[in-house]
């Protein structure tokens, strides 16, 4: 019989019985009758693995392209996966030693990259209690990515001074389902790298629609 204002998502229960190492049922089946929930008992990045999140890193870099060609890496979400990403980290580094502004572009993955070239191959997991098969998160390089489309942010950076992306927790960036993030260079035949942190976990059925 199912109880009165009864949690039906697990992943918290499951965090609440790994952290404290308890046994038998769920330690919090149930809200309580008044609006009274809390999560406070996050400490660091040791505990994400017991709340359900795989960690990963990677850096991809296209390499120079040629005359007329512009260099670009994404790391994206496919449609069907079920699973969140959050981005963590984002590192820009330029190969040119002149100040610039690479773009950093927000599409859904309907926008294709042309000669997309997978690279998360070499995912690094950062915890090794983790899945060891790699992410969901596909992270890609182009090196004829073509005309720049909308803009959402601009990365001032060169050759000797990266830009950083998340300082804080409010710059943290989902990555949903069939959607991406695009770094494409501002100059021609230039090259760039694009350190990537994130984490990803499944979804919940509640949070599907």
């Amino acid at each position: 019989m199912a109880l009165y204002n009864e949690i039906l998502t697990g992943r918290y229960n499951r965090f609440l019985q790994k952290l404290l190492g308890m046994k038998g049922e769920a330690p919090s089946p149930q809200l309580a009758s008044e609006i009274a929930a809390t999560f406070s008992l996050f400490q660091g990045a040791e505990n994400r693995y017991l709340e359900g999140w795989n960690r990963f890193a990677i850096a991809g870099s296209p390499g120079i392209p040629a005359a007329g060609n512009r260099a670009a890496v994404r790391i994206r979400m496919p449609q069907n996966s079920n699973v969140i990403g959050v981005i963590e980290k984002m590192s820009i580094i330029k190969g040119s030693a002149g100040g610039s502004q690479p773009a950093v572009l927000f599409d859904s993955i309907a926008t294709a990259m042309p000669t997309e070239n997978n690279v998360n191959i070499g995912a690094r997991n950062l915890d090794p209690r983790q899945q060891q098969t790699g992410s969901n998160a596909i992270v890609s390089n182009s090196v004829n990515f073509g005309v720049v489309g909308t803009v959402g942010f601009f990365a001032p950076c060169t050759n000797l001074v990266a830009f950083e992306w998340v300082w804080t927790e409010n710059h943290e960036l989902p990555l949903a389902p069939n959607s991406q993030i695009t770094v494409a260079d501002d100059q021609l035949a230039d090259s760039i790298i694009v350190s990537i942190m994130w984490r990803e976990r499944p979804l919940e059925e509640s949070e599907r629609t």
